[in-house]
């Protein structure tokens, strides 16, 4: 008897969604940096790919999965079999048309339209975010704090900077309040380049009203 192929770390990964150890931000970036099996009718053109659609309730679902040992026959059946990225294939799909990994077997995931709205969002997130929080020195306004968030293949990663090039873990969850909850927050979002003005002032130990946002 042929042992079960161990979980791929997809499948790790939306088992650990479905049981509550992982919360479903963990999910989005394993989903959208594995590569998905998804099939097409007879060859697919090189420039031209369209993924198998499933109907279920009324809904559209793309149908994608985990590994090619996890296609039901009659799926594969007069079909052509592909590796996709996530992120492209989520990226693609088209408005009204949800994700269904695993379709045809008793685990499989369902992600409605909506849902795969946000995560193309997700998706073209930028890979690193930064936030400051700001205090009166000497009668002017000046950042005091600097905060950033990382998206890594395990889910966000929020850090507080301690000196050039040096950061420690956001234990107090500041950056996961200010995302959830703005208006709640001194903190504020500001770009990549204001950043790198901050990071300049903490180089030289002189701290200015940051001039761009």
């Amino acid at each position: 008897m042929t042992d079960p192929r161990p979980e791929n770390d997809l499948e790790l990964a939306i088992r650990l969604a479905r049981s509550g150890e992982w919360a479903v931000e963990q999910l989005a970036p394993a989903l959208l940096g594995f590569e998905l099996v998804v099939l097409t009718e007879g060859t697919p053109e090189p420039t031209a790919v369209n993924p198998l659609v499933v109907h279920r309730g009324g809904s559209s679902f793309l149908a994608a999965f985990t590994a090619v040992d996890r296609v039901p026959a009659e799926f594969g059946q007069n079909r052509s079999a592909l590796m996709m990225p996530g992120r492209i294939l989520v990226g693609g799909a088209g408005s009204g048309v949800g994700l269904a990994v695993n379709p045809g077997s008793a685990d499989a995931m369902e992600i409605p339209a909506s849902a795969l709205a946000a995560l193309r969002s997700f998706s073209s997130a930028p890979e690193e975010r930064y936030f400051i929080r700001e205090g009166v020195i000497d009668g002017q306004s000046v950042p005091i704090s600097v905060f950033r968030r990382r998206v890594t293949p395990e889910g966000p990663v929020d850090e507080r900077l301690l000196d050039v090039d040096s950061w420690t873990d956001d234990t107090p969850h500041t950056v996961d309040k200010a995302v959830r909850f703005p208006l709640d927050s001194d903190l504020e979002e500001i770009s990549p380049d204001a950043a790198q003005d901050v990071f300049d002032m903490v180089s030289r130990r002189s701290y200015t009203p940051l001039r761009r946002r």
